[in-house]
């Protein structure tokens, strides 16, 4: 009997003792749960060129920023001049150093007259030939598929119906644990009534191009805290989708002449002589101008796992803006 007790409590103290260590093993389990970042977080920048070869500077801008995801245009899809949509201008992959341990978001860039008029069928035939095209492109990169695609367009009433059709025959059309994400507009993130809300996962709210950019006179066409704010002030409380942030980090010289828009060229850019009126306009997101449009970030329904995301990755913006500058920023837009 003795034996049996001892037996007896040798196995309580046993289960005991197990019981002790799966609690503490599910207690540090949960914490490293609780710790684990959620999907989508961080900082990212968008790679916006037809050639990807990332040059020494930027990959050390990516390290540096401790940056673990990438947007990168893979094709535009416009109406041509025979009136018809076609995807072109797709990425030549050149060189994928500088890519490793970093997520690859596809952007598809997509001109609103691409929507004009489209018929269903069309939309149907146009979101396969995407498909074809973004996975063509993923095997450039070695990357069979991809955990979101993203679509950058910029609606319209008309348009908004046919482009949103397009939208739900992405989503059949790619594998089914592909998200969907959309650029959004400052004005269609004001009125998501008027404009309608795209049929995806994730929003990204584009804060740059406040201005008119077609007006000779306009002070700052990227950004201008005064014009930002028009679309923040009076928004509703929250977003109907989960939203990421874009951040201008990039300039250009725009090209006025007899009063019309003539040409948008990189900074610095010196037009040939023009017999007539001629205006020359260059505009820089320079680190104070960074630093307004980040504080207005800050005030918009952004997602608890949001992204700040710069636009965009070249060798201009490695040497304007320190990489400090870049993880203070999105650090403090998302500390809101």
């Amino acid at each position: 009997m003795q034996h049996m007790r001892a037996t007896c409590l040798s196995v309580t103290k046993f289960y005991t003792y197990l019981g002790r260590r799966l609690l503490f093993v599910g207690l540090v389990w949960t914490a490293c749960r609780a710790r684990a970042p959620e999907p989508g977080g961080g900082l990212a920048f968008f790679h916006w060129k037809n050639r990807l070869s990332l040059g020494p500077e930027e990959v050390a801008l990516l390290d540096s920023t401790e940056c673990r995801t990438l947007y990168v245009k893979f094709l535009d899809v416009a109406r041509g001049a025979d009136g018809v949509v076609r995807p072109y201008a797709l990425l030549d992959v050149r060189d994928t150093s500088g890519l490793g341990g970093r997520q690859i978001i596809p952007c598809v860039f997509l001109t609103n007259s691409v929507f004009e008029g489209l018929s269903a069928d069309s939309a149907a035939w146009l979101a396969e030939r995407v498909t074809m095209a973004v996975e063509g492109v993923g095997r450039q990169l070695g990357r069979a598929d991809f955990s979101e695609v993203q679509f950058d367009c910029d609606w319209t009433a008309r348009t908004r119906a046919v482009f949103f059709s397009f939208l739900r025959k992405m989503r059949s059309s790619l594998p089914a644990h592909t998200r969907l994400s959309a650029t959004i507009r400052l004005h269609q993130y004001k009125h998501p009534r008027r404009t309608g809300v795209p049929p995806v996962d994730r929003g990204l709210l584009m804060l740059y191009n406040t201005g008119d950019i077609e007006s000779p006179d306009e002070e700052h066409s990227i950004f201008h805290t005064r014009d930002a704010l028009r679309y923040v002030e009076g928004a509703p409380t929250t977003y109907p989708l989960p939203l990421d942030v874009a951040l201008p980090t990039f300039s250009w010289t725009l090209i006025y002449r007899d009063g019309r828009l003539w040409k948008i060229a990189p900074e610095g850019y010196a037009p040939p002589p023009y017999e007539g009126d001629q205006r020359i306009r260059t505009e820089i997101v320079d680190t104070a101008l960074l630093r307004q449009a980040a504080q207005v970030a800050a005030r918009l329904s952004l997602a608890p796992d949001g992204r700040v995301a710069f636009f965009r990755l070249d060798g201009a913006t490695a040497r304007r803006y320190p990489a400090t500058l870049l993880k203070d920023i999105c650090r403090k837009v998302k500390d809101r």
